[in-house]
């Protein structure tokens, strides 16, 4: 118990305590750059027992570099490495839970040890809500690690089942977009009766083989007009030779193209070709680099120490023997001749290969030249036979000219027309691609779900909630014993599920059923509770609470009067089970309280 007056620093020593706590900040006060707080001390520690283990946590902000980490024996964490390593060490999950709905796209936040602690420590000026400034969804959240149910809920699998499920909805919608507007774009160009109301697969594909039907028959249909043209232009003798000519200017046309290509990869070909004669050649300059060099250097020898610098002379040593460290060595004309082996055989490879690609090269060189030839030829034969046409092709165009520009107009349309089809089907290939990934997605998320879905079935929420719920009545019916008639109202009712959080007083939510006294009376019964599941298995309480008490608690000043709201705190600690457990709590006087541990504050701090 923190005791004294008002003034004399206990709500500073427990904010000095939350910041211990890893408060982000880079004070160690509110309010400090007014109080001359931060400047007055230069750190502060606490000693922390976790169980069996001892800790000395630091804030030093005073020390460059120091004043966002937090000292844990000595090692310096960052305030977010920190709630981890307390979290770990109080065996608390580190876990991710949704802020609100699951489906609403935000990341998840991580569930750290400071919105835990926003329950575990109860400020002075925050005696409004559950905890403070804290939306409902994280309350939740922290309620629900609290009494064990959160590691079960948001797991892996729940946050993966959220993930895809999302995906689906984004792919339903992305795929309804895409078929609206391909069909708003396409069904002119497709122009079928029966794709009045919507685009679909068979209908699109019903439309590619009319237009291809009417392509073929407008073909047939040039084909006759020219014929036709032929026959009133040309004499009986001349048709024959027409044909012919015209038959062979489609088999040189061939050719044409068939020579051309062949001389384009034969250049390509060369080119490659010529990149690599040019590598072989800068290999061979630098092997022949390497043998003038070797030869040049073989005479150096070894004149000097390259330890002490002073001059050394073989005279007189063992020539089997190195003379400088006096390991034994192979004979100096053996190395020399397994150098120039080596040097030899890479240079004859290498003169091979390049021998081998200069014949390659002349080989591809004369295959274009006979290429270029043929080409030559194809171009003059093919304008001689342009040539010997014109006439018949004159004749002809001036009977038939309309009629073929008509039906060469509408095989230009219905061949553009025939290209939209294909690139409209194309994307209806694109629509149904987005629909097999939905069912491979729907097909993931069944297992997801059932087994998500198992997990949840099987937290009996009622039994956890009733936990704290007679916690905090168990406070109530103490405090209504020391002080007949403080709580006057219905027991408190709690009830809990996976999205929502409801605490009420008889039929009513407590924040609207209560008064100011007894919502200070509701949030100690809240506090108390919370305690008594530091002993429950599978709970993660931490056996911990702070409460900074009002100045006056009901009206009145806090000296005796008061006792009866701590004393159930002092008698749930001589209990053996929760052995380990601590309560900190500030009041100005709290006289005549046995087996409690009193800390009194006497100076006043005024400005």
């Amino acid at each position: 118990m923190l005791v004294g007056v008002p003034n004399t620093g206990k709500t500073k020593w427990l904010q000095l305590l939350d910041y211990l706590f890893g408060d982000p900040g880079n004070q160690p006060f509110e309010g400090a750059e007014e109080t001359g707080l931060a400047e007055k001390y230069v750190a502060a520690g606490v000693n922390l027992v976790l169980g069996d283990e001892a800790f000395r946590i630091e804030r030093r902000w005073s020390e460059p570099g120091a004043k966002t980490k937090v000292f844990v024996d000595a090692k310096g964490l960052s305030t977010s490495e920190f709630q981890d390593w307390l979290l770990n060490a109080l065996n608390i999950p580190v876990l991710h839970f949704p802020r609100g709905n699951p489906m609403s796209g935000q990341t998840w936040p991580e569930l750290s040890f400071r919105m835990l602690l926003r329950h575990v420590y109860r400020q002075q000026r925050f005696w409004g809500e559950l905890a403070d400034r804290q939306p409902e969804p994280e309350q939740l959240a922290c309620l629900l690690q609290f009494l064990g149910i959160a590691e079960k809920l948001y797991t892996d699998d729940y946050g993966l089942l959220v993930s895809k499920k999302m995906e689906v909805e984004r792919l339903k919608l992305k795929r309804d977009q895409y078929n609206e507007t391909l069909g708003d774009v396409a069904r002119d160009v497709v122009a079928q009766p029966g794709l009045s109301v919507s685009l679909t697969l068979n209908g699109v594909q019903k439309a590619k083989r009319q237009v291809t039907a009417d392509i073929e028959h407008l073909r047939e249909s040039r084909t006759a007009v020219l014929e036709r043209g032929r026959d009133n232009a040309l004499p009986a003798a001349d048709r024959s030779r027409v044909s012919r000519l015209t038959q062979r200017r489609t088999e040189i046309i061939g050719v044409l193209e068939l020579t051309r290509k062949k001389t384009e990869e034969s250049n390509i070909r060369l080119s490659e070709l010529s990149v690599y004669r040019g590598d072989l050649s800068e290999e061979l300059s630098r092997i022949d680099r390497a043998t003038d060099a070797g030869f040049i250097l073989a005479d150096l020898k070894i004149t000097h120490c390259p330890a002490c610098d002073q001059t050394v002379a073989p005279d007189g040593t063992d020539p089997t023997h190195c003379f400088l460290c006096h390991q034994s060595v192979q004979s100096e004309p053996l190395l020399e001749e397994l150098g120039v082996v080596r040097l030899k055989f890479e240079r004859d490879r290498l003169s091979g290969e390049l021998e081998e690609a200069q014949d390659l090269a002349k080989v591809i060189e004369r295959e274009i030249a006979s290429l270029s030839l043929q080409t030559k030829q194809a171009e003059e034969e093919l304008q001689k036979l342009e040539e010997e046409l014109t006439p018949a092709r004159t004749s002809i165009g001036g009977l038939v000219q309309a009629e073929i520009s008509a039906i060469d107009m509408s095989l230009g349309q219905a061949g553009e027309r025939l290209r939209q089809i294909d690139r409209v089907l194309d994307a209806l290939d694109l629509g149904r691609a987005l629909t097999e990934k939905i069912l491979a997605l729907e097909g993931e998320i069944g297992p997801l779900q059932e087994r998500v879905v198992a997990l949840s079935d099987a937290i009996d929420y009622e039994a956890m909630a009733s936990q704290l719920e007679d916690g905090m009545n168990e406070y109530l019916n103490a405090i209504n014993g020391l002080r007949p008639g403080s709580w006057k109202h219905s027991p408190i009712a709690i009830s809990i599920s996976r999205s929502r959080l409801e605490i009420r007083v008889g039929a009513r939510r407590w924040t609207s059923a209560l008064g100011g006294t007894d919502t200070l009376y509701f949030l100690m019964a809240y506090q108390f509770g919370l305690l008594t599941l530091s002993n429950k298995e599978g709970s993660h309480y931490p056996g911990l609470s702070i409460v900074d008490v009002p100045g006056e608690f009901s009206g009145e000043a806090i000296e005796d009067k008061e006792n009866f709201i701590i004393q159930p705190f002092i008698d749930l600690m001589h209990d053996p089970e929760f052995l380990g457990t601590q309560v900190i709590v500030t009041g100005a006087s709290f006289k005549g309280l046995a087996d409690v541990n009193r800390i009194t504050l006497t100076d006043v701090h005024v400005a």
